[in-house]
């Protein structure tokens, strides 16, 4: 496995790892309270922009949720399905 600075230099900007890490560690926060204090304190490391990428990998999951139930996706599915099982 490479080094994180290795990785730093081939990731692209939105999976660096210290914003895996700082997603990391808000989610294990024991409260909401405390999520909030984190969310800040990643913030002020790391700045507005990464902050948001640390924010859309925490969200990911009820993103992917939401787009799952959607009629779009699951028409997309039966059609991919159908398409690779031809």
């Amino acid at each position: 496995m490479k080094d994180k600075k290795e990785i730093k230099k081939i990731a692209p900007e939105h999976l660096q790892p210290k914003l895996i890490a700082g997603a990391i560690y808000i989610h294990n926060g024991k409260n909401i309270q405390e999520k909030i204090a984190r969310t800040e304190s990643v913030q002020r490391v790391v700045g507005d922009k990464l902050a948001t990428y640390v924010m859309a990998l925490l969200v990911l999951p009820q993103l992917m949720e939401t787009v799952m139930k959607s009629d779009d996706y699951t028409e997309w599915t039966k059609n991919y399905r159908t398409r690779t099982i031809n």
